[in-house]
């Protein structure tokens, strides 16, 4: 099979929350249940995390579904939120209509036009992803969705990283892992990808020692510097 290399890359492989799709608008949904939406949604965000994490150390797989809706329980608990059934399952159905960040689907029409196959791979579930992207009419831009359902862990677990070369049928290094989280980048850097950091908010890396072949700050220069690279 004849693979197309863009930027000397067989594939690219995108990370989902904060990459592509922007968490940040948690908060807006937040605003129907508490005066102080941002400390809600901020909150929520940081269980969720730490409840993947946790649950990959001790090696008890809930589905990010799951995980999405216990890390709401504790956050309106902790906050002394009392929520109406109705208020929990709106909340909860935000996360199924995050919108796309606006440079993400220019930059990868850009791509796909070029040749370049991609995929996602993340810690949601696929039902979650697949209807993130369909919402966003992202569908027809990549290959695969790959979820930690396939695995059954979150990142940085290797076994879910290890899903994307066995996909294209790569090694880790031929593909270009695109992330905005500072734990993924690392994570993915130590499983032996090469690393574009999506640094949208202009935050420092974390100190772990592991930093990313690339940084820019949004799709569009992605797009720019591997078709430029193309072109030499």
């Amino acid at each position: 099979m004849s693979v197309s290399l863009v930027g000397g890359f067989s594939g690219i492989v995108f990370d989902a929350y904060g990459t592509l799709f922007d968490v940040a608008a948690i908060e807006t949904a937040c605003i129907a249940v508490t005066e102080d939406p941002a400390r809600l949604a901020a909150l929520w965000r940081a269980k969720q995390l730490e409840y993947s994490f946790l649950r990959t150390a001790i090696d008890r797989y809930a589905d990010w579904g799951q995980i999405t809706s216990d890390a709401l329980d504790y956050a309106a608990t902790f906050l002394h939120i009392d929520l109406a059934p109705r208020e929990r399952r709106e909340l909860l159905h935000a996360w199924d209509s995050l919108p796309a960040f606006p440079d993400v689907q220019p930059a990868l029409e850009r791509l796909q036009a070029a040749g370049v196959r991609m995929a996602i791979l993340s810690n949601g579930s696929l039902r979650m992803l697949e209807r993130l992207v369909r919402t966003n009419g992202l569908h027809t831009y990549f290959v695969d969705i790959l979820s930690s359902e396939h695995v059954q862990t979150f990142k940085p677990d290797a076994a879910l990283y290890a899903l994307a070369p066995d996909r294209f049928h790569s090694r880790v290094y031929e593909l270009l892992f695109v992330s905005s989280n500072g734990f993924d980048v690392a994570g993915s850097k130590a499983f032996g990808y090469t690393v574009c950091r999506v640094d949208r908010l202009r935050q420092p890396m974390d100190a772990l020692g592991l930093e990313p072949d690339i940084t820019i700050s949004n799709l569009a220069e992605l797009a720019d510097l591997l078709l430029s690279a193309n072109d030499d």
